[in-house]
């Protein structure tokens, strides 16, 4: 993904004109400052009464990428690794435009809410695909390919659950904070926000890490003992 991001960035610095066909949205593909003066001057709630369906479709289009994205650790990851190849590709351009347009607020605003959750669960949807794909080849593992595959059935559940459970969080932030900007709400305030959700989202899983370690270690040292 960091990869993928400085290929967009490097496309879009050598030829400005290619985000036309590198970026999926049309809302994109503008001048940034035209956007940005546009919807500081909006005077109208242009989600009102649909923020939910808004938000509704979020959830659905996003959760549909993570599982397609862990599907294609089928492809012995290599369909996975393309997937987060891609949507770097669309971060670094996106970030790059915005930034060399001199709207790196408005950017850190707008992304920063719900991408602080958003872009880790695309991510750990990358992670469970990569496990799948470690499943299937194997690395040399003396067991049955059946056997691979329900060692790690557990690890793929929890993580695209958890998974789905973050993108449900982003996208619910997205429809009901991310889209209001200055003068409605600051960019302070919704950069703070974004900034205290990747904290609180590290935390958990520093902790959770230090936890899983632990139990690991627990499983492993009674095993030893039976042995």
């Amino acid at each position: 993904m960091l990869l993928g991001s400085a290929f967009g960035g490097f496309v879009l610095l050598v030829e400005p004109t290619a985000k036309d066909f590198l970026l999926p949205f049309a809302h994109l593909h503008g001048d940034p400052s035209e956007r940005v003066a546009q919807e500081e001057n909006v005077k109208v709630d242009r989600l009102a009464g649909a923020k939910t369906s808004f938000s509704s479709n979020l959830m659905t289009h996003n959760t549909k990428v993570a599982i397609f994205t862990l599907a294609l650790g089928l492809t012995w990851g290599i369909g996975t690794l393309i997937m987060l190849f891609y949507n770097g590709v669309i971060l670094g351009a996106v970030a790059l435009d915005y930034v060399l347009a001199g709207e790196t607020t408005f950017l850190m605003g707008w992304l920063l809410p719900h991408g602080a959750i958003e872009i880790p669960a695309i991510i750990l949807a990358g992670q469970s695909g990569l496990v799948l794909a470690g499943a299937l080849i194997g690395w040399g593992e003396p067991i049955s390919l059946k056997m691979r595959l329900r060692k790690i059935s557990a690890d793929l559940t929890t993580l695209i659950f958890g998974v789905s459970a973050m993108l449900i969080w982003a996208g619910i932030v997205e429809a009901f904070f991310s889209q209001y900007h200055e003068p409605v709400l600051p960019y302070e305030v919704k950069i703070g926000f974004g900034v205290l959700e990747l904290i609180l989202l590290v935390l958990f899983f520093t902790k959770s890490g230090r936890r899983a370690k632990k139990r690991t270690s627990n499983i492993e040292h009674r095993t030893s003992n039976i042995e």
